[in-house]
């Protein structure tokens, strides 16, 4: 074994040394040489001119997707019919009362309170639409989802053969699904609702087919013992066993389908996406303040809902039949009430009352420290980002750059992934993606670095003080679940569009997690270490320079993994917030649209995620001591995974 890695070394060794060396010969060799441009996208575009064309004489595409497509909008417009035609508050007693049975009374109040919020608002028009593309996508993934997840659960071929499928589906880009959506089904509710549901369905699948396979054998062998045929096995034994998987699976579904609401915005699905994409027009930070609550209200009401269902602290006194009458005798006596006092329409908003005071206050703060913050500006842009992006694409040699990421992959995680980073980061330059590709890496290395010079110290100083800790867990929440957008709105008044609010909206989006993670870390050191060296005599100082940051160092570098996920999936909305690079390629194939440049962004998006991300968490894995071996650890780490990928579709 020290043979062997004595000679890995060497190998390394001469590397650097030809690395050096041709950066020598090959000074003044900046971007990736144009001619070998493979123009991928023609070919894609000449496929969807030939797809307009042939809409209504192709038998496939006239005769099987335009029904799918007729279908999907029907079945919307009837859905988003019922909700607006519904008092404004029934919504939010029906849900009021569906997570009270679970006797979760203040959970109850805070979702009702929320969708009230949406009202007041001023927003229920949008809102009914949100939730009527969201209800149509969760119906579709559960009857689609379920069944799948049920066979590859039962049979061990099937989990395989669908396997690749369902990472292919994880792994690719947003775009990957809105483009061709938008190609065979046009512009509205019918491609944001496909791309959806397809970006929904691979958690559905693996979760219901999780907890079928977790099933105790003990109960299938007394299922079997006792004449259960495989229907009586399955819907007697291993559904009943399962409902919480399939309830967490649905939630998760969920989750991951609502981070599509503001990318379908873009193609016109309406609803608070499309909203919230009119206040960047409108450049107004308090609108935009106002939808980014809905949208978090709205969330927040599909998630604790779905999580009553199973997670029950103590089910409400009172027997089902009686509970679920008189519930509904609430609703009918309201809607009676309402009637006969003229008050089935909202009564009061509070937009204009919220939204200007808001705005004034970011328009004060332009005005008062303007001088400063064009500083600050022209510092991050002038001498950093394109400092940055001048040394990746101009000092640095192309092939040395390509060789001495593909020497970092190899020393990180073997000969087999230095192949498949020398295949991909050759296959963006034939894309036509390279100068893009340095534009956006120079983007989130800056983000990054300024999310963990402020996460890791605050995520150090919280994990020794868990009453901070639990005061700072509902902030962190509603900073990571509220539409990223928002963040960049006050942004681009402050300093118009252009790299830095896309940095600066990405770095608040991303300090969470880091936070999060590396308080964890800090928390799960053994305590047996910190009472020896207390034992020994070491300062506070000391132990936690000593004991705390070494032994948590691999839980922190878990936290920069996750921090640059985070950074990935605000790729695209810093691209349409003036980011330049691969963001406002795929933003610019969404709205012209080009489905050749969606095509070639998104794979060299698609790969540059699953480099950067393989290579930090091998990093991380360099580390012999680190704390994310606990349930907690890897849960908390899932979550976040969650979230990156319902924004970016990026493999965990």
């Amino acid at each position: 074994m020290t043979f062997v890695k004595q000679r890995k070394w060497q190998v390394v060794g001469a590397a650097v040394v030809a690395l050096v060396v041709t950066q020598i010969v090959l000074r003044g060799t900046t971007f990736f040489p144009e001619s070998w441009n493979r123009h991928l996208a023609n070919p894609v575009n000449d496929f969807g001119s030939w797809v307009r064309r042939n809409r209504d004489t192709n038998p496939f595409l006239h005769d099987v997707l335009r029904p799918i497509g007729n279908f999907v909008r029907d079945r919307y417009i009837d859905i988003r019919d019922v909700l607006l035609d519904l008092p404004w508050f029934w919504l939010p007693l029906l849900v009021f009362v569906v997570i009270l049975r679970s006797g979760r009374w203040a959970s109850a109040g805070l979702v009702a309170a929320g969708l009230l919020f949406v009202e007041f608002a001023d927003l229920h028009k949008e809102g009914m639409e949100t939730v009527a593309l969201m209800l149509l996508c969760i119906l579709a993934c559960i009857i689609i989802g379920t069944p799948l997840g049920v066979l590859a659960g039962l049979h061990p071929r099937v989990e395989r053969a669908l396997r690749p499928v369902l990472d292919a589906m994880q792994s690719l880009p947003i775009t990957f699904y809105l483009v061709p959506s938008i190609l065979f089904f046009g512009i509205g509710q019918v491609p944001a609702a496909i791309a959806t549901i397809i970006f929904g369905l691979p958690p559905m699948v693996r979760i219901v087919a999780l907890g079928i396979r977790q099933v105790p054998p003990a109960s299938v062998e007394a299922g079997l013992i006792f004449g259960s045929n495989r229907w009586q096995l399955l819907w007697k034994v291993q559904a009943p066993q399962s409902i919480k998987s399939f309830v967490l699976a649905v939630n998760q579904m969920i989750m991951m389908c609502l981070g599509m609401v503001v990318i379908g915005g873009l193609v016109g699905s309406g609803g608070l996406g499309a909203e919230l994409f009119d206040t960047m027009k409108l450049r107004s930070p308090g609108r935009s303040f106002l939808v980014g609550l809905s949208i978090f209200s709205i969330a927040m009401a599909f998630d604790r809902t779905t999580r009553s269902l199973v997670d029950r602290r103590r089910v409400f006194p009172v027997p089902t039949k009686i509970y679920w009458g008189a519930a509904v005798g609430a609703l009918v006596g309201s809607y009676v009430v309402a009637d006969s006092a003229g008050g089935l329409t909202v009564p009061w908003t509070f937009d204009h009352n919220l939204v200007e005071p808001i705005d004034e206050f970011i328009i004060w703060i332009r005005d008062t420290f303007g001088d400063q913050l064009q500083w600050i500006n022209d510092f991050i842009v002038r001498d950093v980002v394109i400092r940055l992006r001048d040394l990746l694409s101009i000092s640095l040699a192309w092939p040395v750059l390509i060789g001495g990421v593909v020497l970092i992959a190899f020393v990180l995680r073997g000969w087999k992934f230095a192949v498949f980073t020398t295949v991909g980061l050759i296959g963006i330059g034939l894309l036509g993606m390279w100068e893009a590709s340095l534009v956006t890496l120079a983007q989130l290395v800056v983000a990054v670095l300024i999310a963990i010079v402020v996460s890791v110290p605050i995520g150090i100083f919280v994990g020794q003080r868990p009453r901070l800790e639990a005061a700072l867990e509902p902030g962190l929440d509603a900073l990571q679940t509220l539409p990223s957008l928002i963040y960049a709105i006050p942004f681009v008044m402050l300093f118009q569009v252009g790299y830095v609010p896309g940095i600066l909206a990405t770095v608040i989006y991303a300090i969470p997690p880091g936070i999060r993670l590396t308080a964890l870390a800090i928390k799960q050191v053994n305590p047996e270490t910190l009472e020896a060296a207390i034992t020994f005599g070491a300062t506070p100082r000391q132990r936690l320079w000593g004991v705390h940051v070494p032994l948590a160092m691999k839980g922190i570098m878990l936290a920069l993994n996750q921090v640059l996920m985070m950074a990935l999936s605000m790729v695209i909305i810093a691209g349409f917030i003036g980011g330049q690079g691969l963001g406002f390629k795929a933003v610019e194939a969404l709205t012209k649209p080009d489905f050749g440049v969606g095509v070639e962004s998104g794979l060299a998006l698609l790969v540059m995620a699953i480099i950067l991300d393989r290579l930090s968490d091998s990093l991380a894995n360099r580390f012999d001591v680190g704390s994310d071996d606990s349930l907690e650890f890897a849960q908390t780490r899932m979550k976040l995974r969650s979230m990156a990928k319902a924004r970016f579709g990026s493999r965990a």
